[in-house]
């Protein structure tokens, strides 16, 4: 199927077809020239040019939900609105006599700060933003090779009626006004242009039954514990797994057995929360932003650092799996238990992240798409299609290397990622059962050939550090298909991770003591590495940066730099080391972001997108304004998190480990807060 039609076919075409007519479209457009008030509704609809041009406002979208509301009735002829946007080149000849073309090279003045390198670059954040998303496809942007003039486009938005197409429309007002305009269609909307697909049945039916047993299994549990006055350990568990009087009970109880990783709570959320703002900001072009040209001031500046190195807080999350891989594996069992049950290890793993990512994917696929509209919809759209073309891959956890630029959930590459590792991961841990010593040989090798093959991916690629560099967008989708979403270069984290994870368990429950000088050596090495890690950043970012070998050596040693200066910092704070940091990151604050993680992680990128595919007006882009965007989507992203864990992720937790350990005599009362096996979702705090 050809590219263009991924994302069309999330709208209804054959309804965009049907209700074309020229013939009525003539007889409208003469009662729309003879009635002043109803041509007057259309033209108010539509987009104007904009102000703010040479800084970079290229679009007026016009007002969507007024055009699409217009309904007029006269002569038996229903007249209704359609939303178009048009691509429209400022170079290019509009006068049918004395035809010249306007020499803007001539006309327009010349801006300080302003040339065509840097209107290239604005216009190139737009690609990578769509290359992040994964909806690349969804706008063919323009390149710009010789001046800002010649190829710069305006994207306008234009409401015609419905029977009507844009040229029909242009075309008439042209032969008015004298004026020969040469633009591109890129899509037109209609009200209820989004059909009913197999997913929507699918979505509705699933959730609908969920929720009807959620409903009873709430009513059942209200009644026992409420009406009979029953002790928990006298209500039957499977009964009232899908009660949310319950799970939002023990999802709101924190209770820390000893060995417990508080402080990895304050890490995995505030790690989750820079994840949400770096997206915000990297998503902001997918929307047209008025002053897209001081984007580039931003992106170069002091100030977007903290975005810039957003990207490390994947690592962080790659590090704490490593770390709870081996930390709650080992010690619990011999080596041959540990082979012998190797797939119970992949199956709980599996299982336990399937239901969330499941009811994200179907939500992605169907509802989401209903919740809301606007004139760049079509990204949503596209991420709909996306899902519903490719809800297998991302399930079976191989979506960063099968279509890797247009897959289901575009952020998921990391937990496919994560997976891959987390199948390799015993490799290693079958050594950690034995000898202290083949257990650090088989850490440290793991550790030595990750960097090593980081090492080489970096140095023979020869890519940016950097993800939004300006000066090498070009690169960027070679960049997130070879490096960015590749196991391989991605794993060093990981397996120091599981140095760390081995480390903690051999001393867990020991009094270490360690001497002072050491102790504030270690902090003032790790404080500064990490310092390094996130503002080396900066200089790569800058337009005269060309040191490649720089880039280089970032590549292929930042990710496991971060994770070493990690590692110390949790070893630091669970040994009494860590000081005000310890109390920072142990808050009672951070307890329950730190346990929605795993489905504020999968539900955000979906609410951002909507959020910016709701969008009717441009964006000025400053940082209060993105900031406040940010705090928006971090509320709302919990709100969804919390809910999804009520009726998904905990009922489905506490039937998984009835069922896996059905058979055994007096099972245990199932507790979230009891395990810490899982990746970055903590709905289960370590012990």
């Amino acid at each position: 199927m050809d590219e263009t039609l991924k994302y069309t076919s999330a709208f209804d075409q054959e309804l965009y077809e049907s209700v074309l007519n020229p013939k009525k479209c003539e007889e409208q457009l003469d009662i729309l020239i003879n009635n002043t008030y109803l041509g007057m509704q259309f033209i108010d609809a539509s987009g104007k040019i904009p102000s703010g041009i040479l800084i970079g406002n290229l679009a007026d979208l016009g007002s969507y939900h007024q055009c699409l509301s217009i309904q007029y009735l006269a002569d038996e002829l229903e007249i209704a609105g359609k939303y178009c946007l048009i691509h429209v080149s400022l170079n290019q000849n509009t006068r049918i006599e004395n035809s010249q073309t306007l020499d803007l090279d001539k006309k327009w003045p010349t801006l300080e700060n302003y040339t065509s390198e840097h209107i290239e670059r604005n216009l190139n954040l737009k690609q990578l933003a769509q290359l992040i998303s994964g909806t690349e496809n969804t706008m063919t942007s323009r390149a710009i090779t010789s001046n800002i003039q010649s190829t710069m486009t305006l994207t306008l938005a234009i409401c015609v009626p419905k029977v009507c197409t844009p040229k029909q429309v242009i075309n008439l007002i042209g032969s008015l006004n004298n004026i020969n305009l040469t633009f591109d269609e890129y899509f037109c909307r209609l009200p209820n242009d989004k059909p009913v697909s197999i997913a929507d049945y699918i979505s509705i039916s699933i959730f609908c039954l969920i929720l009807l047993i959620t409903i009873i299994s709430t009513s059942y549990d209200l009644y026992q514990t409420y009406v009979l006055k029953k002790e928990n350990s006298e209500i039957d568990r499977l009964y009232r797994s899908f009660s949310i009087h319950t799970n939002t009970k023990r999802l709101l109880s924190f209770n820390y057995g000893p060995g417990a990783l508080e402080c990895v709570d304050g890490i995995r959320a505030i790690s989750m929360l820079w994840v949400i703002f770096g997206h915000t900001y990297c998503l902001i072009p997918l929307s047209f932003v008025s002053n897209a040209a001081h984007i580039l001031n931003w992106l170069t500046s002091f100030r977007s650092i903290w975005v810039n190195s957003a990207p490390v807080s994947v690592d962080t999350f790659f590090m704490l799996s490593g770390v709870l891989c081996v930390y709650t594996a080992i010690g619990k069992m011999s080596r041959w238990k540990f082979i012998k049950s190797l797939h119970l290890f992949y199956l709980y793993r599996l299982l336990r992240i399937f239901p969330l990512l499941a009811a994200v994917i179907l939500l992605q696929a169907s509802l989401l798409h209903r919740v809301s509209d606007g004139p760049v919809w079509t990204d949503v759209g596209y991420s709909t299609e996306s899902c519903r073309r490719r809800w297998w891959s991302a399930l079976l956890h191989v979506q960063n290397y099968v279509k890797p630029l247009n897959m289901c959930l575009q952020h998921t590459w990391y937990l496919s990622v994560d997976v891959q590792l987390y199948i390799i991961s015993p490799v290693v841990i079958v050594w950690l059962f034995g000898s202290a010593m083949v257990a650090w040989c088989s850490l440290v090798a793991g550790v030595v050939i990750t960097l090593a093959i980081s090492s080489v991916y970096s140095f023979m690629y020869n890519y940016s550090a950097a993800i939004a560099n300006p000066r090498r967008f070009d690169e960027m989708r070679d960049y997130f298909v070879y490096y960015y979403m590749n196991t391989l270069p991605r794993a060093s984290p990981f397996f120091i991770g599981m140095l760390y994870g081995y480390l903690l368990h051999k001393f867990k429950g020991k009094n270490l003591r360690m001497q002072k000088s050491l102790v504030a050596t270690l902090w003032t090495l790790s404080i500064a590495l990490m310092a390094f890690c996130i503002f080396s950043i900066y200089p790569i970012m800058q337009v005269d940066h060309d040191k490649q070998m720089f880039d280089n050596f970032l590549n292929a040693y930042m990710r496991g730099i971060w994770a070493m200066t990690l590692g110390w910092l949790i070893f630091a704070c669970v040994h009494g080391y860590g000081g005000p940091i310890n109390w920072f990151l142990s808050l009672q604050i951070w307890k329950l972001p730190a346990r929605l993680s795993y489905a504020m992680y999968l539900i955000h990128f979906p609410l951002i997108m909507i959020a910016n595919g709701s969008m009717t007006t441009t964006l000025y882009f400053n940082d209060a304004n993105i900031i406040y965007r940010g705090v928006s989507n971090v509320v709302f992203t919990i709100l969804a998190a919390f809910i999804l864990c009520v009726i998904i992720d905990a009922p489905f937790s506490t039937v998984q480990k009835f069922l896996l350990e059905k058979g055994k005599s007096k099972p245990k009362e199932i507790n979230i807060t009891e395990s810490q096996t899982d990746i970055i979702e903590n709905n289960e705090n370590g012990k």
